[in-house]
């Protein structure tokens, strides 16, 4: 994964787990990283980028996620 994108990825998940009081904080971290990663990119809107977060952030967290205990065989 490249890792501007990881960074925004965690940086968003980061934002959205935090106790309220902290927010503002990793919210102006978080609005100064998609600015970096679109540097280098033409035709790559913000709107597109901060989608493209929330989907992979979304997959990130159930992939971090431990699968369910099965219970023990009969």
């Amino acid at each position: 994964m490249n890792r501007d994108l990881e960074a925004l990825i965690k940086a968003f998940i980061t934002m959205h787990e935090c106790r309220l009081s902290e927010r503002p904080h990793y919210l102006a971290e978080y609005e100064t990283l998609p600015e970096n990663a679109l540097r280098g990119s033409t035709g790559v809107s913000r709107e597109k980028v901060t989608e493209l977060i929330r989907r992979r952030a979304a997959a990130f967290v159930k992939a971090q996620s431990r699968p369910p205990s099965l219970p023990p065989r009969a």
